[in-house]
């Protein structure tokens, strides 16, 4: 199965899905209070990436599985049909699943239709003997942990030199002579506050591993203008990529609702 949700499956009446998903789960915030530029299903574009970031995460849970039973409790897949578990919970807090069957349209080149998203009551589900498992359940508890003590080294280089690195820096800085030296100073301030304020530092998944994304402050050291990507390598954290705040967030989305307050404020 492909890792992308729509290149994987035809997905009718997309907005109407999102919305009927955002109704039935849990409440939280699935749209950004000022976003940067306008979007195709804004009020749930969030919820929208999470869903496809999901997808793609469970999908690759699947392809590493060494046994069927494994695969099974990633990504449910028989001859005619499939199911992947969202993460999400229902207001009655039941798992909700996203329910796929063989795409019979030839006018469609997906393989397979994107059927709805579903409680265990649900009949979609009635063939399904083993569902699956809330996704990420095989990520090291101890890969969460961030060692502030830890040097960081950015690779500012990269940063600065690759044009969608450089795009996603506030246009204001990016002429900045000493932009370099601001963007290092950015990070290394960034650890040492996370040594007294340690929920300030947020996980993200990445290609199936845990990074970190760290406020980085350009211009005001009080409001952040971007996120720092750290990943963890053996006695310090590397720094290749820089994020909007906007697409921090979706990609801290994947493993929990962000809580500190640098992204919590960005939603509403």
């Amino acid at each position: 199965m492909d890792r992308d949700l729509f290149t994987a499956a035809y997905v009718p009446k997309w907005g109407e899905q999102l919305k009927s998903l955002a109704d039935l789960a849990l409440k939280e915030p699935w749209r950004f209070r000022n976003p940067a530029f306008p979007r195709k299903h804004a009020d749930y574009i969030i919820l929208e990436k999470y869903i496809n970031g999901i997808f793609t995460a469970q999908v690759m849970a699947y392809q590493r599985a060494i046994s069927q039973q494994e695969a099974d409790a990633r990504f449910f897949i028989r001859s005619g049909y499939a199911c992947f578990h969202t993460g999400l919970l229902t207001k009655r807090y039941k798992d909700i699943f996203g329910y796929l069957e063989w795409n019979r349209n030839d006018w469609a080149n997906q393989e397979y239709v994107l059927r709805g998203f579903v409680d265990d009551s649900h009949p979609f589900l009635k063939k399904v003997e083993q569902l699956p498992q809330r996704p990420l359940t095989d990520v090291r508890a101890e890969e969460f942990g961030f060692r502030p003590d830890w040097p960081i080294r950015v690779n500012v280089g990269h940063i600065l030199d690759d044009s969608a690195n450089l795009e996603r820096i506030p246009e204001p800085a990016r002429s900045f002579p000493n932009l370099p030296l601001l963007l290092q100073a950015g990070v290394e301030i960034a650890r040492k506050t996370a040594e007294f304020i340690p929920s300030m530092v947020v996980p993200q998944l990445y290609g199936g591993a845990i990074q970190h994304l760290l406020p980085i402050c350009l211009n005001d050291p009080n409001k952040p203008d971007l996120a720092m990507t750290i990943s963890r390598m053996e006695g310090f954290y590397a720094g290749n990529t820089c994020l909007t705040l906007e697409m921090a967030y979706s990609n801290a989305r994947l493993l929990a609702v962000p809580t500190a307050p640098w992204l919590a404020e960005l939603v509403e």
